[in-house]
């Protein structure tokens, strides 16, 4: 059985050439692998779609942003945990280390 015709709504028949600079046709290579299309769909996405363009992340990126996102939090606990005196000693010694930070850039930005 052959594939139904399309309406001729849906036909790509008019064609439409543009010039690109080499900077521009590698952003355009670069941004459409990132979105898994080829140039031609990417453009058009980009140009009618009313959606912002996914990208699609590779598993060994989605594991990098899974561990900074891990690193950040307990960054964010330690500083949190640190601002409510629960470690004065190390609370201290960065007062102490901002102090000296503070003259170190009066000193240079004089």
């Amino acid at each position: 059985m052959a594939r139904p015709k399309k309406n001729i709504d849906e036909l790509r028949i008019h064609q439409t050439n543009i010039r690109l600079t080499k900077t521009e046709q590698e952003f355009a290579e670069k941004q459409a692998a990132l979105s898994g299309l080829s140039v031609a769909n990417w453009i058009r996405e980009a140009a009618f779609s009313k959606n912002a363009l996914q990208i699609k992340v590779s598993p060994m990126h989605r594991a990098y942003y899974r561990q900074l996102v891990g690193v950040a939090t307990n960054i964010n606990q330690i500083s949190r945990k640190i601002n409510m005196s629960q470690y004065p000693k190390i609370y201290s010694e960065l007062e102490s280390l901002k102090s000296i930070l503070v003259e170190i850039n009066k000193i240079f930005h004089k």
